[in-house]
Order: structure tokens, then sequence, then C-alpha cells
């Protein structure tokens, strides 16, 4: 039978550090975690400047920067990793987020490991992405091709109960829930009046935050337009904090000026300096309606912030509406009250097919939702004591979500899907790729590239509802 000691885990990523984000952060907790569990490890993925982590062997990819999302590349597969993944003989082969690279990497395992049980993680929401950057990707069709890709795996890992719906609805099946842990380097000890005085945080004022890269998908029009709105005795003693930098943040500053909003623009801040701003600020903002677990709304929590967000996937598996934060269903009717929470029964939970078009400016429901997200940001920075209970229950709930208990979810995953397989052969280390065996790598990888490139034209095809919607 399967155990961590027998395993030997080969992981392929679309993304992966120095970049920071909630996939990369739990990236880097899994491979500590099998290198301390005993798992062996090696990972393909973008170039990071490393050839070890945490016990894991590291091969970078080549690739080319994607304009439309800097800090992303278009990477392939080099035939030298083909004969490193031969040696390596790996017993499970995890996808994370197959787009281009996983799915390369998708054809590669079923051409050359066959016998390899394969499991995929679903990080991120593609059809929703392409839509926002202006990728002419039909998202019934883009959901269609994802849940086959998925299929092909034993399981595929949602990081939470909100994305598993969705995934449900879109076709997924096999879907296990891994979560996400606990920032243990985030604390309400860190709070530091010296950088609140280098905001220009008065002695009453309520530094509210937003963390996050500065970019469409953050919906941070909402933010603003919400803060604009704010009565005139609350909006002068409340500070909107962005940490982030991203495509918008020259027209984020414009916005904030023309509609005379107080905000501080920190840019990108990691490490200590990030868990510094967390916790010296009071209340967290999470108006995204694309995140899949939301990781800084953690990392929120873990500071003690109360949040002010939207009844959204990811989000609501957090937060609990006058609890730990307020949420706004954008969905709600007439009757909608700020002091009721949504019902879960009824409520729709917000994500981009449901809500895309409310949270335009130029729609009609827009000046409807920013005028109640600003109620619940008013309720938040008026009563201290409100903000200090919610910000308790915060951090108790935040310490609900231990990384251990995530990774070992992954792991019996990994277990789960190898139980019936052989384990007694042994890798081949040293052997060599003869000239005839490069030759066959170089065509099953060209294979791969022109299917991973396939599916990309295929996601431009609409479906009859992509047409009618």
């Amino acid at each position: 039978m399967a155990n961590s000691q027998t395993l030997r885990v080969a992981i392929i990523t679309e993304n992966f550090l120095p970049k920071i984000d909630g996939v990369t952060v739990t990236l880097a907790h899994l491979l500590g975690y099998l290198n301390a569990q005993g798992v062996k490890t090696m990972l393909l993925g973008p170039a990071s400047g490393m050839t070890e982590y945490e016990g894991c062997r590291l091969f970078s990819a080549p690739g080319f920067p994607l304009k439309a999302y800097p800090g992303l590349k278009i990477n392939f597969i080099p035939p030298s990793f083909i004969q490193a993944l031969r040696e390596f003989n790996p017993t499970i082969i995890h996808l994370i987020d197959p787009i281009w690279l996983g799915v390369q990497a998708l054809l590669v395992a079923k051409i050359f490991f066959p016998g390899v049980p394969l499991i995929t993680s679903h990080d991120t929401n593609l059809p929703t992405y392409a839509t926002i950057f202006g990728f002419p990707y039909s998202r019934k069709r883009g959901w269609q091709i994802l849940s086959y890709f998925h299929s092909l795996a034993k399981f595929t890992l949602a990081p939470s109960p909100s994305t598993a719906t969705l995934l449900r609805q879109k076709g997924y099946a096999n879907l296990r829930i891994c979560g996400r842990g606990f920032p243990e380097s985030f604390s309400p000890v860190l709070r530091s009046p010296t950088t609140r005085q280098r905001w220009g945080i008065k002695l009453n004022d309520v530094a509210v935050l937003s963390v996050g890269r500065l970019s469409p998908e953050k919906n941070l029009h909402l933010l603003v337009e919400s803060f604009s709105l704010l009565s005139p005795l609350i909006k002068a003693r409340a500070v909107l904090i962005f940490v982030g930098d991203g495509p918008l943040a020259t027209s984020l500053r414009r916005l904030c000026t023309s509609k005379n909003v107080r905000a501080v623009f920190l840019g990108q801040l990691t490490g200590a300096a990030l868990a510094e701003a967390f916790a010296s600020a009071d209340i967290m903002n999470s108006p995204s309606f694309t995140e899949t677990f939301g990781q800084v709304t953690l990392e929120a929590m873990a500071s003690g912030l109360p949040i002010v967000g939207l009844y959204a996937e990811g989000t609501v598996d957090l937060v609990t509406h006058l609890k730990n934060g307020l949420l706004l269903d954008v969905h709600a009717d007439a009757t909608w009250n700020p002091y009721v929470a949504p019902d879960q029964t009824k409520a729709t939970i917000a994500c981009y097919d449901s809500c895309a078009d409310l949270m335009h400016p130029s729609s009609g429901a827009f000046g409807i939702i920013a005028t109640r997200y600003a109620m619940l940001l008013e309720l938040v920075i008026a009563d201290s004591t409100l903000r200090g209970n919610m910000g308790a229950v915060a951090l108790s709930r935040a310490q609900e979500y231990p990384w251990d208990r995530c990774m070992r979810h992954i792991l019996d995953a990994y277990i789960d899907a190898s139980r019936d397989q052989y384990f007694g052969k042994q890798p081949h280390r040293g052997s060599k790729a003869g000239f005839l065996q490069f030759v066959a790598d170089a065509i099953g990888i060209g294979f791969a590239i022109l299917v991973a490139a396939l599916s990309h034209i295929l996601y431009m095809v609409p479906t009859f509802d992509d047409l009618c919607t």
C-alpha cells in the first residue's frame, strides 16, 4: 500500500516563486511539508533562479512573457525534462492549473507515462480571466475544455467549498477540497504606530486596507466608488491603503483624486513589511468576485482585521456576515438590510458569470451596489467596538486553517490515487537517453504543444449558449 516514503511526486505548475500569490504560497508550503514527510519531489515551472527548494529539484521551463498579464509567461516543456522525469520514475504527476504548460504536461504524461496517476489542481478560473483581459474566448466553451482536461485526472483539488460548488456546476467530477493554511507570520501584535504615522493616519482616522494586484479582476473601481459615497463625517476619517501594483495603478490614483478619496499607495510589499501593513490597518476590503480562496483575506483575518467584502466565491467560505465581517449580496432585492445576513438557502454566491455585468460602472445596478457597499463600510468605520469584536472573531477563525491540515489533504489525495500502483520498480538513475529516444521525446513535445495551442483556438469557438448570452 502507498505511503509517504514510497511516493515520488512530479509537479508541473504554471506559476512559481518568486511571484507571490495564493497558489505559489500554497505550493511553497506543500514542498516543505512533503520534504518533511519523506516524499521525493521534482518540479517544472517558470524560471525561478533556483535549482532546489525544500528538497525538491527545480527545472525551469523556457518561455516568453505574456503581455496581457505581466509577471506570467507562456512556457514550454524541454525534452531534457522528460528524460529527468523518466529517471525520477514518478508515482504521481500533479498538474497545477493546467492551462498551457500543464496541458503540454498532461499530453506528455499520457504518452510517455500512461500508468502514472494524475492529480490536478484548479486555482484559477481561466474563462473569467480571459474575458477580463480581452482574450476572445467563449466562457462556456472554455469551461467545457477545462473540465475535460481535469476529467483525465484521478482527482481535482479545489481550494474552497464555494469553488468546488462552482466546478461541479461546470461539469467537474472527482473533486477534493484541500483548502489553504493559516499564515503564522501575520499577527495583530505587529501593529505599528510608526507605520500608521507614515501613512498619514491621525488619531481618530481609520485605515481601510486593500491588498492584491491593482488589476481589473480585483473590482477595485467598486471600492473607490463606494469610498466616494461615504457620508462627509465618515469620509473625513477614512483612509484607503492600497498594497500591491499592477496595470491599474495610475488610473486608480487618478480615480481617487477625481473622487476626492484619501488614498495611500504603498506598492508591492512582502515578508515582514506586508505583515506589519496588515496589522497596522483597521479594516480589510475584499470586493473581488474572481477569487477561488482569498489568501489575502485569511492573512487579514490572521492580523485581527474585520472583513468587508462581497458574498462571493472564496470570500464566503471565510467570512460570516455580522460575525467576522460584513458581506454584500450583490443580487439582493429592494428589501436588503445591512443588519440581516444573506440567506444561504436563497442567496446566489457571486462569481464572474453571475455579476460581471452588474459591476460595470455603466450598469444601472452599479450605483445601488456601490451605495450598499458604502453602507457596510460606514458601519465598521464608525463603530470601533464592532471592529474590535469582529477582528477578534476573525483571528480566532483564521486559526482554524492550519497549513498541516491543508497539506495532509493533498498528501492523502496522492496516497489514494496511488493506492493500486506498483511501487517495486526503482527509478533508473543515471540512465542516458539515446538519440532515438531524444527524437521521440521531441516529437511527443511537439504534439503536446500543438494540442495545447489547438485547445486555446477551441476556446474561441462559441457554444450555442455563448452566442445566446
